[in-house]
């Protein structure tokens, strides 16, 4: 069974519910589905200041912490952290950062790739995100996999690679149907790809 490996820095639980939609989805179509952290020492003094961060915050410790050796093992790997400024996540960033030597040596080539991200003012500012994302496995000559442009969902506005979470302001709105329906044509497309 091809293996896959979520890696994610999640605050206020956003991105962690995405990793679960994800996660179903390809479970469903029978990938072995692991899901990680990356390290975030900071993680519990995000609860004194955002109420929705306690609601995921024990399921978010819970989760293994991501190392190179889990990327070794993946077929595929998913990244998935929240926008800063256009960018990734400082924690998301010194995970990959900490990946440099691999991608001098080629370690993860040919691995498939895909990323999303959560952000609370503009899918453009996450299309920035996802850049950072794509940039870094290409940099580890990864096969990305593009969500592509799905003009026949409804109401789908996500950039071409990969998907965008708007949660709002205060960063409260919650993953709704309508993605569920993009992360399911995202992971069929995905399977496809792994099941090769």
């Amino acid at each position: 069974m091809k293996r896959c490996a979520i890696i994610i820095h999640s605050i206020n639980g956003n991105i962690y519910l995405m990793a679960q939609a994800f996660k179903e989805a390809l479970e469903k179509r029978n990938i072995d589905v692991r899901l990680y952290k990356v390290l975030d020492e900071d993680l519990h003094l995000s609860t004194n200041s955002d109420e929705n961060a306690l609601e995921y915050y024990e399921d978010i410790i819970d989760l293994p912490l991501a190392t190179s050796e889990k990327l070794v093992k993946a077929d595929m790997v998913i990244l998935g952290c929240p926008t800063r400024f256009g960018n990734v996540s400082a924690e998301m960033k010194a995970f990959l950062d900490s990946t440099l030597e691999m991608a001098d040596k080629k370690v993860l080539e040919d691995k498939l790739f895909a990323c999303f991200t959560s952000c609370r003012y503009s899918v453009a500012e996450g299309a920035r995100a996802l850049d950072s994302m794509v940039f870094w496995a290409q940099n580890h000559s990864m096969l990305h996999i593009p969500f592509g442009f799905n003009v026949d969902i409804e109401g789908c506005d996500q950039p071409s690679h990969g998907l965008v979470h708007m949660s709002g302001r205060d960063g409260t709105v919650r993953p709704s149907s309508l993605f569920g329906e993009e992360v399911e044509r995202y992971c069929s497309n995905l399977a496809a790809y792994i099941q090769e």
